[in-house]
């Protein structure tokens, strides 16, 4: 599953449309020093994005992040049929 990494512990994940995130994905660490991983809602101006999942791993935090299935039909539906293009 794609997702770009913008920032040192900052990461956009990427799904449909593919003109901009649609979530991003916050690396901290806790004061034992482990590792989390915080998955927002993505919004251009990084105050109003929220936090709405925590993670133990960048992949966990990455699958939790869901396609739009919609999307995917649709454009799958405009490319899908014969080589010859008739339907």
């Amino acid at each position: 599953m794609p997702y770009v990494q913008v920032d040192t512990n900052l990461w956009a994940v990427m799904r449909y449309p593919k003109d901009r995130p649609v979530a991003m994905i916050q690396g901290l660490a806790n004061r034992e020093n482990v590792p989390l991983f915080f998955v927002m809602t993505w919004h251009p101006e990084p105050s109003k994005r929220r936090v709405v999942s925590q993670h133990d791993t960048l992949e966990a935090a990455n699958s939790s992040v869901l396609w739009d299935t919609n999307q995917v039909a649709r454009v799958s539906q405009a490319t899908a049929g014969p080589a010859n293009g008739r339907r």
